[in-house]
């Protein structure tokens, strides 16, 4: 391996690591938030829901920019050719699930938390909306974080 390969794999692999790491703090704090009894009065809840993107989440869309030049340029020829795509595979699974149900659900509890936070009280449904957006950020990062871990399986084994 050459020191180019070396650098590029830890990059991808760090890549990997900060992306569905910090999906999986979304999860971690979405527990939270669905039992806090008075998420609007919990300053690290209203600190962590903020509206805004979650940039180091997306960080997960470099896990194949720097994924792909490691198979096509630097690895060398005579290793199998199937886990990558099974990997790559795990991770469109992965970032499909986060893309269409754990970011669309974070923004939801972003917008509710704001709203509770601006005049606590005044909407009774908005905490029943809040625990129901932190529900459904739970569960996608536990099948997220189920499939990144299968696909770090997928790259050490090589099968």
């Amino acid at each position: 391996m050459t020191p180019g390969y070396d650098l590029l794999l830890v990059a991808h692999v760090a890549a990997g690591v900060v992306g569905f790491g910090a999906i999986g703090a979304s999860g971690v704090e979405a527990r939270a938030g669905r039992r806090s009894p008075d998420p609007a009065r919990d300053l690290a809840l209203r600190r962590f829901f903020a509206p805004g993107v979650d940039w180091a989440a997306r960080v997960v869309f470099l896990v194949p920019i720097l994924g792909l030049p490691l198979l096509f340029g630097a690895a060398p020829q005579d290793e199998s050719l199937a886990y990558p795509w099974v990997g790559l595979g795990l991770w469109v699974a992965a970032t499909g699930v986060a893309t269409a149900s754990c970011w669309p659900a974070e923004r939801r509890a972003q917008q509710v938390l704001a709203r509770l936070a601006e005049a606590p009280g005044s909407e009774p449904t908005a905490l029943a909306e809040f625990r129901q957006a932190c529900t459904a950020m739970e569960r996608a990062v536990g099948v997220i974080s189920l499939l990144f871990l299968a696909a770090v399986a997928v790259m050490i084994a090589q099968p």
